[in-house]
């Protein structure tokens, strides 16, 4: 998934097309976030939910004020995505986490869709008769598994059929707590009422082959990260 990520047709980003810089705005925010599709497709570009760091370390985002979440808990009304840029030490490995900064993704999208918006909603259609108009929860969804498809597609390996957008919530929870992350910030951040919510629906052993897993975290040039 790496690999996919910085190579073409994803990369160079500003030479990329709409679809491709889209996905690869769409996945790291899912990934990193963890966040359900709803709370993705919820986010906004007014900018009193879309706030960039002055000095360009991060951004954070807010879902628009009419977005009810799944769980009706106080804490998780109007709950913001903070996302810090990637600054590595400079030497190895320092280009291939600036083409995989989350930042730089979204504000190179943000930046390319601003004449073309229809609608506040951070994630518009690129194309056809509702291009610049809100994207629907369903097509959001096709983003992100299209992307992790052209990762296998790039590794010639076959999609398997458990993969969906959902997937990006179990393996970047997962791996959080595998990392040593305390439950109550996972459950935060995933809007989850319970632990027992992602320890019984979420959880999986990260230590073991997984459909995302693989892709995300091995490539047959790299040992696994």
């Amino acid at each position: 998934m790496l690999d996919a990520l910085c190579s073409p047709p994803v990369e160079p980003l500003l030479q990329a097309e709409l679809k491709w810089l889209a996905a690869k705005t769409a996945f790291p925010l899912a990934i990193t976030s963890a966040k359900r599709v709803s709370e993705l497709q919820a986010l906004s570009v007014n900018s009193s939910c879309l706030r960039w760091n002055s000095d360009g370390s991060g951004v954070t985002l807010w879902p628009n004020t009419a977005f009810l979440p799944k769980v009706l808990a106080r804490s998780h009304f109007n709950r913001p995505i903070q996302l810090a840029r990637f600054d590595p030490p400079s030497g190895e490995g320092e280009e291939r986490s600036r083409l995989l900064c989350p930042v730089r993704a979204l504000r190179a999208y943000v930046q390319t869709t601003a004449d073309m918006h229809q609608s506040e909603q951070l994630f518009v259609c690129y194309g056809g008769p509702r291009r610049g108009c809100a994207l629907s929860k369903q097509r959001l969804s096709h983003w992100i598994v299209d992307v992790i498809a052209q990762a296998y597609k790039a590794n010639d390996r076959p999609l398997p059929p458990r993969v969906k957008c959902h997937s990006t919530r179990s393996v970047s929870t997962s791996w959080a707590t595998w990392r040593g992350v305390p439950l109550e910030d996972i459950c935060a951040a995933a809007t989850w009422a319970s632990p027992s919510t992602f320890a019984r629906y979420y959880r999986v052993n990260v230590a073991a082959p997984h459909p995302l897993g693989v892709v995300l975290l091995q490539s047959p040039s790299r040992p696994s990260l």
